[in-house]
Parts: C-alpha cells; sequence; structure tokens
C-alpha cells in the first residue's frame, strides 16, 4: 500500500509488537512523529526531558519484562545522548531498540555543517549495538525493522540502531509490510549436552554460575530444576540476580566466588562472560576441576577462563537438555543445605554490621512485595544492596553492570516502573547520580509514573571523597556538592515528596508510597561515606586498593 517513511516505520514497529515509546521530537522526525499520532491508540509515546533518559527507559522497561525497550531520538546530539544509555543496555545485554533520524539523506556524511550532522552516525554508535541498519527509500523500512526485531529476539540480546532520513520518512512509497514472525532459540549441540550432563552427574562438588543470560532466556525454572537435581549452590552474577529465589539455600551471590569456586569439583558456568573480578582471577583452581561454559554468544565462551567443555547455544534449551539428562549419569549426594545456610549467615552477620547500609536497605524490603523490582544504583546503600537485599524473583533486580553508569538509576526505574503498570518499583539513588536525570520529575508528574523514587542525600560523591580522604591524604577535589532541598523541588514538579530520617521512618514512607497510585519521593539525610562502615571488603570485584578502604 502507498504510505509514508514514517508511516511505514511505525507500522512496522507495531507489527513487531512495539506497544511503547520512549523518545523526543525534533526536526528530523516530524514524519515519525505524525505517524505515530495516528497510532496513538496502538503506541503510547512518552516523551522525556533529555535523550539520555529515553534509553535509560527503554532499558528499564527491557530488562523487567523481557521484552524489546523502544527509543525515538534526532540524530547527532539526540543519538550522542542516548549513547550512555545504549551502552549500559549493551553491557547489560538489554535487548533496546534505537530508532534515530538523520540528516537529508543527501547530506549525510557530506560534512556542509546541517543541523545535527555527525560524521559516521552507524558508525559512532556501532560499537555499543549489535547491529546498525539505514533505510533509504520507504520501501526499505518495514524489513529493516523486521531484521532488527530478529537480532533483538535472537542470540545475545543486545541494542540495535536503526536510521531513517528526513525526506525518506515524509516520502510516499508502494511499501509491503511483513508478516511477523516466531524466532526460534539457538539450540546447543546435544551431544555436547549429554557430556555435560555427565560431568556434573558424576562431580561430588558441582556449582552453578548463572548469569544474565538465564534472565533473557527465561530459563529460571529449568535453573532450579537442575540445581535441585545435583544439591548444587547456585553463584548469581550481579546481573544474574532472580535466578534463583533468595528464600532458596542454594543461592548464593557472585561474593560467595572465594568460598564456592575452589570448593567446586566441577562447575557450569551459563548465562554468563564468567568474569568474576580480578580476585577471582588470582584464585587457584582445584586440581582436576571440570569446567563447563554455556552461552548463547560463541565470542564469551572462554572468553575469561578456558573451558573443558564449552557449549553454543540459548541457556533456556541447554537447561532444559540437562534437566532431562543428567538423571541418568547422577550420583547420590548429602544435603548441602545446613553448610550453605551457615554460608549465608556469616554473611549476613557481616552485613548486619553495616548497620546504617543495612536498616535502610531491609526498610526497603520489608515493605516491597516478592515481585517489587529493585533498581540500584551507585551510593552506599546500593553498594551493599548488591550482596545483601534480598531478591525473590526473576527480572526484579537491576543495576548498570560493567559500565557502572552513575546516574541510571532513576530514569531506568521510570522505564521499568512503565512496563510493568501493575508491580511496584522503588529506586535507590544518591544525591550525585541522581542529578544526571532529575529533569525526569517533570516525566515521572506528567505521566504519573507511580515510581517510589529513594534519594540518600550525603551531600557528595561519596565513595570518590572516601578513596580522595584515605587514599590521597586528606585532599578531596571535585566530590562536595551543593544540593537543593529534594522534598521542594520534587513538590515544585507536582511529584509528593517527603524526608525520612532513621529506617523506621523510610520504611513508613515506602509502605504508603507502594500502597498508593502516584509518584512518590523519599529524601534521606546520610552520614559522609568515610563515616559509616565499607562493603567493600565483601565485594569480590573491585581492585585490592578500594577493598581496602
Amino acid at each position: 500500500m502507498e504510505m509514508t517513511g514514517g508511516q511505514a516505520l511505525v507500522q512496522s514497529l507495531k507489527i513487531e509488537g512495539i506497544s511503547t515509546i520512549f523518545g523526543l521530537p525534533g526536526i528530523q522526525l516530524d514524519f515519525a512523529m505524525d505517524a505515530l499520532w495516528e497510532e496513538r491508540e496502538s503506541i503510547d509515546f512518552i516523551h522525556t526531558r533529555h535523550e539520555q533518559a529515553t534509553a535509560y527507559m527503554a532499558d528499564g522497561f527491557a530488562r523487567t519484562t523481557g521484552e524489546i525497550g523502544t527509543c525515538l531520538v534526532v540524530p547527532g546530539p539526540g543519538v550522542l545522548n542516548a549513547a550512555a544509555g545504549i551502552s549500559t543496555a549493551y553491557a547489560c545485554s538489554s535487548p533496546v531498540l534505537l530508532v534515530a533520524g538523520q540528516v537529508q539523506s543527501d547530506m549525510i556524511d557530506a560534512n556542509r555543517g546541517v543541523l545535527h550532522e555527525i560524521n559516521d552516525q552507524l558508525g559512532t554508535i556501532s560499537s555499543v549495538c549489535k547491529h546498525v541498519e539505514r533505510a533509504m527509500t520507504p520501501e526499505e523500512v518495514p524489513l529493516m525493522v523486521h531484521r532488527a526485531a530478529r537480532e533483538l529476539r535472537t542470540g545475545r540480546p543486545r541494542p540495535v540502531e536503526i536510521e531513517v532520513p528526513p525526506d525518506v520518512l515524509e516520502r510516499v512509497g508502494d511499501v509491503t509490510l511483513p508478516e511477523p514472525e516466531d524466532f526460534s532459540r539457538d539450540e546447543a549441540d546435544t551431544d555436547e549436552l549429554e557430556r555435560a550432563a555427565e560431568l556434573l552427574g558424576r562431580a561430588e562438588r558441582p556449582l552453578i554460575v548463572s548469569g544474565g543470560g538465564v534472565l533473557s532466556s527465561g530459563a529460571w525454572d529449568e535453573l532450579r530444576e537442575l540445581a535441585e537435581m545435583l544439591e548444587a549452590p547456585v553463584m548469581m552474577t550481579d546481573n544474574g540476580r532472580g535466578g534463583l529465589s533468595d528464600r532458596n539455600y542454594r543461592a548464593q551471590p557472585q561474593q560467595a566466588v572465594r568460598e564456592l569456586i575452589p570448593a567446586a569439583d566441577a562447575v557450569l558456568a551459563i548465562g554468563t562472560r564468567y568474569y568474576l573480578g580480578p580476585q577471582a582471577a588470582q584464585m587457584e583452581v582445584p586440581d582436576g576441576q571440570a569446567f563447563i561454559h554455556i552461552d548463547v554468544d560463541a565470542d564469551e565462551v572462554g572468553r575469561n577462563r578456558t573451558p573443558d567443555l564449552g557449549i553454543v547455544g540459548d541457556a533456556k534449551h541447554a537447561l532444559r537438555e540437562l534437566v532431562e539428562r543428567v538423571p541418568r549419569h547422577n550420583r547420590s549426594r548429602d544435603s548441602r543445605e545446613a553448610e550453605l545456610a551457615a554460608m549465608t549467615q556469616q554473611r549476613n552477620e557481616r552485613l548486619e554490621q553495616m548497620s546504617v547500609q543495612h536498616g535502610y536497605a531491609h526498610a526497603i524490603r520489608d515493605e516491597l512485595p516478592d515481585d517489587g523490582i529493585l533498581i540500584n544504583e551507585s551510593t552506599q546503600v546500593g553498594y551493599w544492596s548488591r550482596t545483601g537485599f534480598p531478591i525473590y524473583e526473576p527480572r526484579t533486580y537491576v543495576n548498570s553492570g560493567y559500565q557502572g553508569t552513575l546516574g541510571y538509576g532513576f530514569a531506568t526505574a521510570l522505564g521499568a516502573q512503565v512496563g510493568n503498570p501493575h508491580r511496584r518499583v522503588v529506586s535507590i539513588n544518591g544525591d550525585g547520580g541522581f542529578m544526571y536525570n532529575v529533569q525526569e520529575l517533570s516525566t515521572m508528574a506528567k505521566f504519573n509514573i507511580p515510581l517510589v523514587t529513594v534519594v540518600f542525600d550525603d551531600g557528595a560523591y561519596g565513595n570518590v571523597r572516601r578513596i580522595q580522604q584515605i587514599r590521597m591524604g586528606e585532599r578531596p577535589i571535585g566530590s562536595d556538592l551543593r544540593n537543593p532541598d529534594w522534598v521542594q523541588m520534587a513538590e515544585s514538579f507536582g511529584v509528593a515528596a517527603t524526608r525520612a530520617t532513621n529506617p523506621d521512618e523510610l520504611r513508613a514512607a515506602v509502605r504508603g508510597g507502594v500502597a498508593g497510585s502516584s509518584p512518590l519521593l523519599i529524601e534521606v539525610p546520610m552520614p559522609a561515606a568515610r563515616d559509616l562502615p565499607s562493603v567493600f571488603p565483601m565485594q569480590a570485584l573491585p581492585p585490592r586498593p578500594v577493598l581496602e578502604l
């Protein structure tokens, strides 16, 4: 049928199941925006106050729903502003679709200085994308969108960028819209899986290391079945938390690496690149320990440790096959409940000694339903929560992965709440990171996004200042902050706000926010980071000089 390139774009996104877009309009997107207006009953368009937030919101939407998160921005500065969010989605293997404008098609890469031009936009964003593509006619748009959906839904999920010049969005063409496609999983080799089942079944003390790929593929039921069958602890990476409920005694955080790896005679790493930190790399691995690595991305198999058996395939398919195959090789094992429960108890006792972080984190956990979602951030309570915050269901814990993207949390949490309207989301922030996207209080209010946002205020980039004071001989620079009155600021946007000065007050405030249906900001004054016990000695990830702070 005849339609503009903008209509072809929107209709193609609709066919691929896109029902929510986070974006900002601009002159190069006029005909895409007009097409979105025509489909306003089918596609929600949530406009933000900064392009950075569009990508973060799309990421939060994607990681907590398992669906494609979509953002729409103008070319040049719009793409570059969104790049921080795209890089976080790339690090965390999140299926985010970045739809970008372009300059006039005959001006692309001409270096003429037209509005929003940057040289090689596709190449610029490709370093944090799995796939990039441009359509130069309306007729090319539908298949471009379809290929993007295939890349997002097959193999390893990572961001994809597609772009259309403004004249192509305006031009009318004879467009054929493709039918939606059911994409199949990448199945692992069954002979290799049989060998893996044999190695695991014969092991006396098997260990499973479960990463974000288990959550991406929806394989948490199979993970639990295999762990029960093997009586194996499941050490979840930071991006894999929630693969097994923390109420299960077999569930262990990544920070248990020092105890679990040396004690295992067989290790199954699945859905993870198996980077457990520089301290883990220095550990001695027992002689004869069998290492099996399964990942949908062939480039990740063996990246950080050479496996005895490397298998390429989807985590859900692989785990389902292992559940079927292990019983014919499986040995009898004594329960490890007492051992693993003691390990967890010892860790919890150390965490409880950090009374301030412990008190505030548990005030939130006590009021957040089991299926409630925590969006963590780079702040003292957030660092503690990486190890200590119990997670009970899959896709209910989000962090910024190896990017450590300060300030990503608030906007990401808004996207998570939009994607999960019947679940409650809590966003943990420090005062430094929160200001990165503080303008999205406007988006929060405009769309009545009922997120509970907690801002811990210590008047500094707290961890940076701690490092400067301890390692640099009391010479802090660039780490002190001047903050607004958070309650007044939120209220000026039309967001309800309150102040909590202790865990009981925070617990009551979160309880009210979770029970309500409107946005809420909670300010929590905090002691300086140096006056708090450091959580880093319990973390396996930072290098040793930071561990000693």
